[in-house]
């Protein structure tokens, strides 16, 4: 599991970098040359959209997410397992719904070029289902952890 862990690392740094190059290219060729390149923009947008997504999924894997626990830090600890395991099978449930929609979506504009790179616009689409996938698989496993071990009392263990 550590391998695949570094391979997201690695995954998010690389979306980055290409994102930085594409931003530095159009500053380029803006100031520096007679030509302006017309696809450094739309790269960088695809890029930063699917580093956002990713992003969103790895901040999950640290347990980096929001969660307000007031109330539930009340609870015994059996109520706040279960109400626990509840928020993450919820979580996985909308995570579905939105990864199965957005694919339908990506298949929907797979013919569709986009305007300065003339790719498919699917490149663009995938990001969301892909990285909502992830999450999914992730909610329902934080689900299986907190049923096997319970939620700790200290500590950063969020409920989401």
């Amino acid at each position: 599991m550590k391998w695949l862990h570094r391979a997201e690392d690695a995954f998010l740094l690389g979306l980055f970098l290409a994102a930085l190059g594409a931003l530095t290219a159009q500053l380029a060729s803006r100031y520096f040359l007679p030509y302006q390149f017309p696809w450094t923009e739309e790269l960088a947008r695809f890029l930063f959209l699917w580093l956002v997504f990713f992003g969103a999924a790895n901040a999950m894997r640290r347990g980096g997410l929001v969660a307000v626990t007031m109330l539930a830090d009340l609870l015994p600890d059996r109520l706040r397992d279960a109400v626990a395991i509840l928020m993450h099978l919820f979580g996985a449930l909308f995570l579905a719904v939105v990864a199965w929609t957005g694919l339908f979506l990506a298949i929907k504009v797979a013919k569709l070029p986009t305007i300065a790179m003339g790719i498919s616009s699917s490149f663009e689409y995938a990001a969301v289902p892909a990285a909502c996938a992830l999450m999914c698989v992730r909610s329902l496993w934080a689900a299986w952890q907190v049923y096997r071990h319970g939620l700790p009392r200290d500590g950063a263990a969020t409920l989401m």
